[in-house]
């Protein structure tokens, strides 16, 4: 009898224990799935938060005009006048400058210029010069594309659509300088 009632509250004691560990399991199975749910929500909100802040933040476009020295033969290759480069969109860079001297001939350039390669350079805009003795005393201008190319180890790109309005054998010679840090 002893062992019938031994055997009895074994029994009644693993069985309870099986329920008592199934409830146990149920409790931290629901807590476990109720904190990552907290926790997905919480991240959930911080994301928005943190993305909401950024969209806050004011864009700057920051433009940083630098000068590069251009020059004409026919004015001067020691007194060069000045160009304003500066970056605009899709690699482009846009470009506006002028070398005059003291008799009023000068060189005007103005458009936009990236990189081909190493040695060439595309410019699409209009470039005027105008030298008293060339082209019966009136300006030359040229718009369009054209091409500015660098030789040897030479530091300037020379433009090479180099014939004068005027035609002949008289040529222009216009040079971009110090282009190779910035484009």
């Amino acid at each position: 009898m002893k062992n019938i009632i031994l055997a009895l509250a074994i029994f009644t004691f693993l069985g309870c224990s099986e329920s008592n560990q199934q409830k146990v399991d149920n409790a931290v199975s629901k807590t476990g799935d109720s904190l990552k749910s907290k926790l997905n929500k919480l991240n959930d909100t911080l994301r928005e938060g943190a993305k909401d802040a950024i969209d806050k933040i004011p864009k700057v476009k920051v433009e940083v005009a630098r000068t590069i020295p251009i020059s004409l033969q026919w004015i001067s290759f020691e007194e060069q006048g000045s160009a304003k480069i500066s970056k605009a969109d899709d690699g482009w860079y846009t470009l506006k400058g002028e070398q005059t001297n003291t008799n009023n001939e000068f060189l005007k350039i103005d458009g936009k210029i990236t990189r081909v390669n190493n040695q060439t350079l595309k410019f699409v805009g209009t470039i005027i010069t105008f030298v008293k003795s060339n082209n019966g005393s009136r300006p030359c201008e040229k718009t369009g594309e054209y091409t500015f190319l660098k030789k040897g180890d030479r530091a300037n790109y020379r433009l090479q659509q180099m014939e004068n309005c005027g035609g002949g054998r008289v040529v222009d010679y216009v040079d971009l300088y110090k282009l190779d840090d910035i484009l």
